[in-house]
């Protein structure tokens, strides 16, 4: 009987829904592959940890889910098996990426910059 209130605690932590850590981009292309294939995977939460902590940033994530979550079955399917086509990639500098992509399933270019800030890359734009 004294082991029923531990496995109860034991369960009730192993349920909850802690944050994730996903471990920090090491290479600008990295953190820009991460942040897209999390956008096209719906994974928001990972896209966020990918993204820098600015407004156009959240915006950008936000209006990118909302577009993503009014989508039926079939169209989240269709993002989910999408690919990244990457165009080109233009170090600025030691700091500075810039990423031309497409995805897969509608061959648009597009373009991400990304940022190396407090010693973590990060996307600070993304630009249909």
């Amino acid at each position: 009987m004294k082991s029923t209130p531990i496995l109860l605690l034991a369960l009730l932590i192993g349920c909850t829904n802690s944050p994730k850590n996903f471990p920090p981009a090491t290479t600008s292309i990295e953190a820009g592959r991460n942040y897209l294939e999390a956008c096209l995977q719906g994974d928001f939460e990972k896209a966020v940890a990918y993204a820098a902590v600015t407004q156009t940033m959240k915006s950008q994530t936000a209006n990118t889910e909302k577009t993503y979550r009014a989508l039926d079955k079939e169209g989240r399917s269709t993002f989910r098996q999408a690919s990244i086509v990457i165009l080109e990639i233009t170090d600025q500098d030691s700091l500075h990426t810039r990423m031309n992509f497409q995805y897969s399933l509608d061959k648009k270019p597009r373009q991400i910059e990304i940022e190396k800030t407090n010693g973590k890359w990060l996307v600070v734009s993304v630009k249909d």
